[in-house]
């Protein structure tokens, strides 16, 4: 089985890695410590040189009680991140988000997976998708 990641065909007949990468100042899992776009960097090339095939960006925590984050603020989070991870090919770029504006800027900031935990529910998200594939 493959899943086809922008011109990347990703093959699932084995296990892949995902590293997760918040960078939220209030993520749960690693407490806010990759909130500068150097630590993010450094840290997804840590995680890809220990073998992870893709890395998920993401810019809004789902944490129960989480503040919401508006759409300018993820985009100052996630896009720089994805346009550098992107460029370096090392790995397939996620990115973690429900927002359509996001996914849309992601898409052309080299992004080719969307991990949205609302199953692309909010209005417009598929329609971003279909336009990218």
């Amino acid at each position: 089985m493959q899943l086809r990641c922008g011109s990347t065909l990703l093959d699932l007949s084995v296990p892949k890695v995902m590293g997760v990468l918040n960078v939220t100042p209030d993520s749960f899992s690693d407490g806010g410590r990759y909130v500068s776009h150097a630590r993010a960097l450094e840290h997804a090339q840590a995680m890809i040189d220990a073998g992870a095939a893709i890395v998920d960006v993401g810019g809004e925590s789902t944490r129960p009680g989480a503040a919401p984050v508006s759409v300018e603020e993820q985009l100052r989070r996630v896009i720089p991140v994805v346009e550098q991870l992107a460029r370096s090919g090392r790995a397939i770029v996620s990115v973690d988000t429900s927002t359509p504006e996001v996914i849309l800027a992601a898409a052309t900031a080299g992004a080719t997976l969307i991990n949205d935990v609302r199953g692309l529910r909010r209005p417009g998200a598929l329609d971003v998708l279909r336009h990218y594939g």
